[in-house]
């Protein structure tokens, strides 16, 4: 190892042995985040969805700069650890849930999770970006491209409308997790407006009504 590259690593190790001390005082949390916490999270503590990462902050150190120096793939968890579905499902677990995370690990959704991981609650609910929703509006099509109603109850048939590929047209009368009381509507006229749809994904009130089924023991609104 010639002189120059070794300055370097012992700089960039100085350099993140303070940086990460910094931060991980307790009262700098709001600073750790890299963005601000969606909607309906604003009052939650990092603790309440992230559990302490592994290893001793002397791991976790050299782990993220062997990472920043290109000698591992992947960088360490320092501080917290991120969040997964059993995080996720501690307060947001539904027993109806209409398209439950578990389901799409069977064979059948394969190329789907290689997609857009249907199989992960973060996959939609990125956090950290202020929002509600971090998907798009016409995520629908990936599952639902050959879905054909025997006794279709719409005005315009799901088959007409998958036809002209109105995937953003989807959301406008069904609610993702089948989690609010709501009449389903029957003609596009009675659909919710994109516009509406957008905002809600944005934090905006529900347009699908405002009574919720609700799972047994939730903690939070979902």
């Amino acid at each position: 190892m010639n002189f120059s590259r070794k300055r370097i690593y012992i700089f960039a190790f100085f350099l993140s042995v303070g940086v990460l001390s910094v931060f991980g005082l307790p009262n700098l949390d709001s600073f750790k985040a890299p963005g601000p916490m969606n909607a309906g999270h604003e009052k939650l503590a990092c603790i309440e969805c992230h559990e302490g990462a592994k290893g001793t902050m002397r791991q976790q150190i050299q782990g993220n700069v062997k990472y920043w120096i290109g000698l591992e793939k992947n960088r360490v968890d320092f501080g917290y650890q991120t969040p997964d579905n059993k995080d996720c499902l501690a307060c947001h677990e539904r027993k109806d849930d209409q398209h439950p995370v578990y389901r799409f690990n069977e064979p059948k959704y394969a190329k789907v999770r290689k997609e857009i991981h249907p199989e992960k609650c973060v996959s939609c609910h990125n956090e950290h970006h202020g929002v509600r929703v971090t998907s798009e509006l016409t995520i629908c099509k990936h599952c639902h491209e050959s879905l054909k109603l025997k006794h279709d109850p719409l005005e315009t048939s799901h088959e007409v409308l998958i036809k002209n590929k109105k995937w953003n047209s989807c959301l406008g009368c069904h609610d993702f997790h089948g989690n609010h009381k709501w009449d389903v509507p029957k003609k596009e006229s009675q659909m919710i407006p994109e516009n509406t749809l957008k905002a809600y994904f944005k934090g905006a009130k529900s347009p699908y009504g405002k009574e919720k089924i609700k799972a047994k023991e939730s903690r939070y609104e979902n």
